[in-house]
């Protein structure tokens, strides 16, 4: 496996790939939300990669090995020696078509040999939950999936995601890993720290949180948040909420909106209702030890060999809580690894890996995931 990069910025515009992938199967591009939907920039990948399944994204920060960019792209180009690519795409109107989407998606799939599919999802029109479970239900048991949702730098209005064209509002891409010697490892954390009591969750619909002990999910929050309630909603994402799935397995969930009126919360994935939750605040170096935890679960995974590659999908709320330490996360991932591999990824509205030593997989927010690749 070879991994070459390229990078676009305003004031240089296209670099050379660097590295030895002269012809990919497979181009991951990362980009900012105002440029990456540009027609020119698709159609000089494809220009310079005719055969590749080029796959393109809008993000809220672009992970460029050590460093995290704004408004820029980074493609990857990533040329395999025994690993066969297939990708697909379906758009999505409406977040309650996420789960037959979904299952769409993976029955697209021939899963004879396939061992891994990666998932660049819209961000704004799915709910990232039924997606997931749509993909469960579809894929056999063993098929490891990982990905993200695409992001808008935290404006939570619409994202771009393209599969071998110009990337558009509303689509969901997947892609297909086969064959026995490619060997791909994950790993998720967060860091985060909870604080008050833990909570029944007494009465939610899908993603939107009524009640909490019985009493009005905003008015207890906006207890909590003090001063800063007045900053609401961005203030909510420095204060997500832990729930408590089974046993010592917890999701984190994202507030992207509030309504006063009825008292409310809507988070970027499901609440059920019956679970227990608790509050979460951020502590600056445990987000970072995060990090490098992900990326000892993503080693440990493809049994401690080195990764050719590693993509990294962190949250957009830990880039907005980090500010200008948010590539201490990065760096602590790349210093775990060494100098082999090559490092990118985004920054996103929602991270899709098993929880950690679990096979099936789930959405997340706040966190680090990693995914490894390793060709052998």
């Amino acid at each position: 496996m070879n991994v070459s990069q390229m990078r676009w910025s305003a004031s240089g515009g296209w670099t050379t790939p660097d590295g030895s992938a002269p012809n990919p199967q497979l181009v991951l591009a990362f980009g900012g939300i105002d440029v990456v939907f540009e027609n020119t920039h698709y159609e000089h990948l494809r220009s310079n990669f005719p055969e590749a399944n080029i796959v393109m994204a809008s993000t809220a920060g672009e992970i460029d090995n050590d460093e995290v960019n704004d408004e820029t792209i980074i493609a990857n180009l990533l040329q395999f020696d025994s690993t066969e690519i297939v990708a697909h795409m379906l758009p999505v109107d409406v977040a309650s078509d996420s789960r037959e989407l979904g299952q769409n998606l993976g029955q697209q799939f021939d899963t004879t040999d396939l061992r891994h599919v990666l998932v660049i999802s819209d961000g704004s029109k799915v709910n990232g939950d039924q997606l997931v479970a749509g993909l469960n239900a579809s894929l056999p048991e063993g098929v490891l999936v990982t990905g993200g949702l695409a992001a808008d730098a935290g404006r939570f209005t619409k994202t771009f995601v393209g599969l071998n064209g110009t990337p558009e509002s509303g689509n969901v891409v997947v892609i297909g890993f086969y064959g026995s010697r490619i060997k791909i490892g994950h790993g998720s954390m967060g860091g985060w720290d909870e604080f008050g009591p833990v909570r029944s969750i007494t009465k939610s619909e899908g993603n939107v949180l009524h009640e909490l002990d019985g009493r009005p999910a905003l008015e207890i929050y906006k207890d909590y948040l003090g001063d800063k309630a007045k900053d609401l909603p961005g203030a909510a994402l420095l204060f997500p909420l832990n729930i408590y799935v089974e046993g010592d397995v917890t999701l984190v969930r994202t507030i992207l909106s509030i309504d006063d009126e009825t008292g409310t919360m809507t988070f970027a994935g499901d609440i059920p209702e019956g679970n227990q939750a608790r509050f979460m605040m951020a502590n600056f170096d445990r987000l970072v030890e995060g990090a490098e935890k992900a990326a000892q679960f993503g080693l440990q995974s493809i049994d401690g060999e080195s990764p050719d590659f590693v993509l990294m999908i962190s949250c957009v709320g830990r880039k907005m809580v980090l500010g200008h330490r948010v590539e201490d996360e990065v760096e602590a991932v790349c210093d775990f690894f060494g100098e082999k591999p090559c490092y990118s990824g985004f920054y996103s509205n929602g991270e899709i890996t098993p929880v950690n030593g679990k096979v099936e997989c789930s959405l997340h927010n706040q966190t680090m995931t990693i995914t490894t690749y390793r060709e052998e």
